[in-house]
């Protein structure tokens, strides 16, 4: 399980630097389990489509906001066995002397033999987000639903970029070039939207709404060779030490708008988010290293070395994304089975490929004594393809806490884990 532990602490450390908040890598609040179309289990909801804000406030609420509507943390790892293991008994390999050569030998085999699918599979991610205490809040009048959030989303991957390892008979020490690759992203965001029915033939409603959202990104990357390590220094030390290395800051504005036809039994919906496809830089790396001194010009000098495989100049462009949604309705509205498909993929902060698939199933007990639940499935279409299972609960029509884990695994210390984990715990109230 050290994997998990690495990124969880890593994840504590991006949100103790956090001040203000932002759009979730990780589905906030109820949303993690229930993919959104079946409404009213959260405020969030109108976090996802706007014109959902109709449904996350009951008809006869004027106020609804979260006291502490979600915080979550979620992790991933490749599908390397004992990734982070390996990584560490390699830097403590570099930091060795009066190594043999049948011994340098010996470790120059091992050690060669795994490296490619170290750096071609092997990867550490931490991803999460957390509401602004009151947030989100929703204000029913007769105009329509006016909502108001702010939160936070961070993400932090470490990844390898192999070289081939020699022995050096002269220092009687093993050397390589390999290094840690290190990607993370912090996002503020504050958002202000509006929903209300436009239409009300004699089946149902359409309801329609926007978000206006300001996004203020904070994008650092780091490379961080393995022999400028310290030798009590491990993988969960390189994640902490160099998530916020080279960080830019930047800001941009952009738009989602959203649809939903209401019929009594089934609902079907679209959003259209991140219509100006803002843009937000990485600090630059491997340049003007003569003026570093140090591990970290070092580390300056083995970014450039690896040029031709990574982008030492990089800008992150939060794509348009549209998202079909339905969800049909039983037990007198009480039940709800549900579902959700982004249209296109989108690359994370961190670079990877999103596109998710989602259903769920869901049941409001509207008792006090027994608490609603939800089951949800969910497969990202684009990328690493994984897949997740999830189960979440809402205590006393206001405590959410949803669990979800990966259906595909690898191994950690000889047992197999899940390679994705995540969480997400709130608490909201209407008035």
């Amino acid at each position: 399980m050290k994997s998990f532990v690495v990124a969880a602490a890593v994840g504590a450390v991006l949100f103790s630097c956090a001040s203000m908040a932002a759009p979730g890598f990780l589905d906030a609040g109820p949303n993690l389990s229930d993919n959104g179309a079946s409404g009213a289990w959260t405020s969030l909801y109108a976090t996802r489509n706007p014109a959902g804000a109709e449904f996350a406030i009951a008809p006869n609420a004027k106020f609804r906001m979260g006291i502490l509507s979600s915080f979550g943390l979620g992790t991933e790892v490749g599908p390397v066995d004992n990734f982070a293991d390996e990584i560490d008994d390699l830097i403590d390999e570099l930091d060795r002397d009066n190594i043999s050569l049948s011994e340098g030998n010996a470790l120059v085999e091992r050690f060669n033999g795994i490296l490619e699918p170290l750096s071609r599979d092997g990867y550490v991610k931490v991803h999460g987000g957390v509401q602004v205490p009151l947030f989100p809040m929703l204000y029913r009048s007769s105009f329509g639903v006016f909502t108001a959030d702010a939160n936070l989303s961070a993400q932090a991957r470490l990844g390898f970029l192999d070289a081939p390892l020699t022995y050096n008979p002269v220092a009687e020490e093993v050397e390589t070039a390999s290094a840690a690759y290190v990607k993370a992203g912090q996002i503020n965001e504050i958002a202000v939207g509006f929903s209300r029915p436009v239409w009300k033939p004699s089946a149902g409603q359409l309801i329609v709404g926007g978000n206006l959202r300001y996004l203020q990104a904070k994008l650092s990357k780091q490379v961080v060779a393995l022999d400028s390590v310290e030798d009590d220094e491990d993988v969960e030390d390189i994640l902490k030490d160099s998530y916020d290395a080279n960080e830019r800051k930047s800001s941009n504005v952009t738009l989602d708008v959203g649809a939903i036809f209401d019929f009594s039994k089934y609902r079907v919906g679209v959003t259209l988010a991140n219509l100006t496809e803002p843009e937000f830089k990485y600090g630059a790396i491997g340049s003007n290293c003569g003026a570093l001194s140090g591990s970290a010009q070092y580390n300056c000098y083995t970014a450039a070395f690896y040029s031709d495989r990574i982008a030492l100049n990089e800008t992150w462009t939060l794509e348009r994304l549209a998202t079909l949604e339905g969800a049909m309705f039983f037990g007198s509205g009480a039940g709800s089975l549900a579902a959700s498909v982004d249209l296109n993929d989108v690359h994370d902060p961190v670079g990877d490929l999103n596109q998710n698939l989602k259903v769920a199933l869901g049941y409001k007990t509207e008792t006090n004594w027994l608490p609603d639940f939800r089951l949800g499935y969910r497969k990202n279409l684009a990328g690493t393809e994984l897949s997740s299972a999830s189960v979440g609960f809402t205590f006393f029509g206001s405590v959410h806490l949803d669990v979800a884990c990966g259906l595909e695994s690898t191994k950690i210390d000889g047992s197999s884990v899940p390679r994705t984990m995540a969480f997400n715990l709130g608490f909201e109230m209407s008035y």
